[in-house]
């Protein structure tokens, strides 16, 4: 028994910009995949990391499990969850390579929420009014109160979300959380973070990269503080 996390890195990120996919680049000295790798490879509750990749590309380090995905996501997190089988996992955590500053303490609190019959995920309340538009008119103002932004990774029974990808005809679900609820999955809702922001424009990297290098920064104070305590 075991918790594997799949991180999804097989799409071509057309909308950050650029020569070449987002997870291919580097910020604050790593690749982004490589930063969202080792954010579940140094978690204690994390046994295996699944990358799944574009055809033809590979990872240059051998800590890790890779296989390649599909023409969607739908296609690219099942074929993540076929690499998954040897390993005999209870429980998996999906997560989208374009969050590179993924928290600790999310992982663990969706880890944690994970049993036989209820997955978890991470989101964000909304701050702003939110309209309902239609034809170029705003119809109407919703309740915000009621509304999330989603965020990875998400996390679920394994044998339930596999069970819903492998009986899943049409791939229109958003994410994991819609297919899993569309098979009568319980999904428990986890507060994010806004560091955990996903890549997806140009000016998302200058934000991450500001993000990320705190986080290195933290993380070189706290070394040396427990080396001088040595």
């Amino acid at each position: 028994m075991s918790t594997v996390a799949i991180i999804v890195a097989a799409g071509s990120g057309n909308r950050a910009g650029g020569k070449v996919p987002k997870q291919w680049r580097t910020i604050a000295g790593k690749l982004v995949v490589d930063w969202s790798i080792d954010a579940f490879k140094n978690h204690d509750l994390v046994d295996f990391v699944i990358v799944v990749l574009p055809p033809n590309k590979t990872l240059d380090r051998n800590d890790v499990i890779t296989c390649t995905g599909g023409n969607s996501r739908s296609i690219s997190v099942y074929n993540g969850l076929i690499a998954a089988k040897n390993l005999s996992p209870n429980k998996v955590l999906i997560h989208d390579v374009a969050r590179p500053a993924v928290s600790e303490d999310i992982i663990t609190d969706i880890i944690l929420a994970i049993n036989e019959e209820t997955g978890a995920a991470p989101g964000l309340p909304i701050s702003d009014a939110i309209w309902k538009v239609s034809d170029g008119k705003i119809e109407k103002t919703l309740n915000r109160n009621f509304i999330f932004r989603a965020q990875t990774p998400q996390g679920f029974p394994y044998s339930k979300i596999l069970n819903a990808h492998e009986n899943e005809s049409d791939q229109s679900a958003f994410d994991d959380v819609e297919l899993a609820k569309k098979f009568g999955l319980k999904v428990i809702f986890k507060i994010g973070h806004r560091d955990n922001m996903k890549i997806t424009t140009p000016e998302d990297f200058s934000k991450i990269s500001k993000i990320l290098t705190e986080k290195l920064d933290k993380n070189n104070k706290e070394r040396f503080r427990l080396n001088d305590r040595h």
